[in-house]
């Protein structure tokens, strides 16, 4: 069958959005299977829960207040995909790969994607908090109005990663990468991460007073007299 599909658009930031598909494969699926492909699919208020499966892939798809709560699925493949209000809290997806994909709005709490690849990959407004995201690589990312806080990135590849108006607080950004990241306007109370790590990153000045507070450094206004 040939595929139909639509015109591959461009978002904002030069991130590639999803190209999804005229029609839509008029099925629903209850269990998913290891090593099987799923394409062109639109799923809507299903839930897998809890289920187990390896190296299953979703190409062309679109999902709707999906429940994956508890999955376990490694090496996951998600391309040309967009994920609207689901739920993934405390997934397993390790080594996943997200390529041209949207999650909004979705429940990402305690979500395991340690060793993950994200390319033209958009979080928006979602609730990530806990979430385990570490040694993931990242390409033309960008997560926005999003709950980060206490979220592990520990030795993450954050180079280039879009941060707007995200909560970071308590995040671990201990040995990752964030060269030509921005997390201007982004809270980062409490943030783990060292000088080492911020270089080549953008942060705002309320950020960067902050961050030398956090060292131990006393911040002064130059008309401050040292003795008063």
């Amino acid at each position: 069958m040939r595929r139909q599909t639509t015109k591959t658009t461009k978002v904002a930031y030069g991130l590639k959005a999803p190209d999804l598909p005229a029609e839509f494969v008029q099925q629903q699926l209850s269990t998913l299977v290891d090593c099987e492909y799923y394409a062109r699919y639109a799923l809507s208020q299903s839930s897998f829960s809890g289920q187990k499966a390896r190296n299953i892939s979703f190409e062309q798809s679109l999902f709707k207040h999906v429940d994956f709560t508890t999955t376990n699925f490694p090496k996951i493949h998600l391309v040309d995909c967009r994920c609207q209000g689901c739920d993934l809290a405390n997934a397993e997806w390790m080594e996943a790969n997200f390529h041209r994909v949207e999650l909004r709005d979705c429940h990402l709490t305690g979500l395991r994607t340690i060793e993950a690849q994200f390319q033209d990959t958009i979080f928006h407004g979602c609730s990530a908090a806990f979430a385990q995201m570490a040694q993931i690589t990242c390409k033309q990312v960008r997560f926005e109005e999003c709950d980060l806080s206490e979220a592990n990135f520990y030795e993450a590849d954050l180079s280039g990663v879009l941060f707007v108006n995200c909560n970071l607080t308590n995040a671990d950004l201990t040995k990752a990468r964030l060269t030509g990241a921005d997390l201007r306007g982004c809270k980062i109370d409490g943030m783990r991460i060292g000088p080492t790590e911020l270089k080549g990153a953008t942060i705002d000045m309320t950020q960067a007073l902050a961050f030398v507070r956090s060292l131990g450094i006393q911040v002064a206004t130059t008309d401050t007299t040292p003795f008063e």
